[in-house]
């Protein structure tokens, strides 16, 4: 399969392409797909079987139960014992700010521009 510049190879037999996304899927790639309908053939014999309906419903077959209620567990009592706590807070890993900016809006309008001036914190010094 030429595309452009980049010739893709393809291989029914063994269900491969050289963009990989064949083998990768299981399914056919664009390029495997244009040489399977470019031959006649039916792109579902290519699929893998787990896309197909059959294997689908045999994966729901076995029913799925339900966890039952929390106060029906029987949890063992060294389980019960331990006590997970939540982990210690840490500080980032910048540098605390000393100074803040001041917001356009308690900046000087004398003149028209509006410049952050850096101010001292009030707690801080």
């Amino acid at each position: 399969m030429v595309e452009g510049k980049r010739i893709n190879i393809v291989d029914l037999g063994e269900g491969t392409c050289s963009c990989k996304r064949f083998q990768m899927n299981e399914l056919p790639c664009s390029h495997a797909w244009a040489v399977i309908k470019h031959n006649g053939m039916d792109p579902i014999q290519f699929c893998s079987f787990y896309y197909k309906k059959d294997y689908l419903m045999k994966t729901w077959e076995i029913p799925v139960n339900p966890i039952p209620d929390e106060t029906t567990w029987l949890v063992p009592r060294e389980v019960m014992e331990n006590v997970v706590l939540l982990p210690e807070g840490k500080r980032r890993a910048e540098r605390p700010k000393i100074k803040r900016y001041k917001l356009a809006s308690e900046t000087d309008n004398n003149n028209n521009k509006k410049k952050r001036a850096k101010l001292s914190c009030g707690r801080c010094g």
